[in-house]
């Protein structure tokens, strides 16, 4: 398919879509939040659990930010592992464990503390010399995973795999990376289609990278976006730069219309 034909396409879809149309996304309920701090908090958590199927994620973000008494902030900077780790003893949702919530929780109480906002950590990996994210977010999970010396393990330390880890992926390790990708997308894109929140406007949204899951990966080499065919970090990458020749600025506006169009099912692509 020429690439004209697939800018047109892409475009007619990505202007289908608007903030109107988000449900069911993780990120309308990280809309309920109203205050930026409030936002980057439900915001990592809501990514660390997109995965499987939408409205269960949905429910199980509900029970979380319920669990934290509505307000993922305050609950977070006060956060005392003797006192509220049983909160969560009850949760379960796929591979994820009350416990896994309980660290995340821990590792963002610890950046919050030394930065701030979430945002301020990430900047500080941040360089505007680089062709995108990858360096940054490398930084970002890296430093979380660096900071607790107490966790809801056994040992209290970190499993070697699986648990938190399954939230903190690193680009340094090939992974895609999509729900990170995700978070990001959310924290710095401030498009016309209202969907994303712009709280993190220091990064050009043509740094970022798409979030990779198997709906876009499936599109993505349906209309030539990519050769690769595993779902890794040298496919985002590869899929971002096909996008950047339609939009240099912000090639990663297609996500969401591509991922809800493989979602719903929709025909016109392939």
């Amino acid at each position: 398919m020429p690439a004209a034909s697939i800018k047109d396409q892409l475009d007619d879809l990505y202007h289908t879509f608007d903030v109107s149309m988000l449900s069911p996304d993780p990120l309308q309920v990280v809309r309920t939040f109203h205050t930026p701090e409030d936002r980057e908090v439900a915001g990592i958590i809501a990514a660390s659990l997109a995965y499987g199927r939408v409205e269960l994620i949905i429910k199980a973000l509900e029970e979380v930010f319920q669990l934290m008494d509505n307000q993922p902030y305050r609950f977070t900077m006060a956060f005392d592992l003797n006192r509220d780790a049983g909160r969560f003893d009850g949760f379960v949702y796929r591979l994820s464990r009350g416990r896994d919530i309980v660290a995340l929780i821990l590792m963002l109480q610890k950046m919050l503390r030394e930065s701030g906002r979430l945002g301020a950590a990430f900047l500080d990996g941040f360089d505007a010399n680089d062709r995108d994210t990858g360096e940054a977010m490398t930084g970002f999970v890296e430093r979380l995973l660096d900071y607790p010396r107490e966790l809801p393990y056994s040992g209290g330390c970190l499993p070697e795999r699986g648990g938190v880890r399954y939230f903190l992926p690193s680009p340094r390790s090939g992974s895609a990376c999509k729900r990170l990708n995700l978070f990001v997308r959310w924290m710095v894109r401030n498009g016309p289609d209202g969907i994303d929140l712009g709280l993190w406007p220091e990064i050009p949204t043509s740094k970022l990278i798409i979030p990779v899951d198997t709906h876009i990966a499936r599109l993505a080499r349906a209309i030539g976006l990519t050769g690769r065919k595993q779902p890794d970090w040298k496919m985002a990458a590869e899929i971002t730069d096909a996008l950047r020749r339609f939009d240099p600025d912000d090639p990663v506006k297609y996500d969401f219309a591509l991922c809800h169009w493989g979602m719903r099912q929709v025909r016109g692509l392939e």
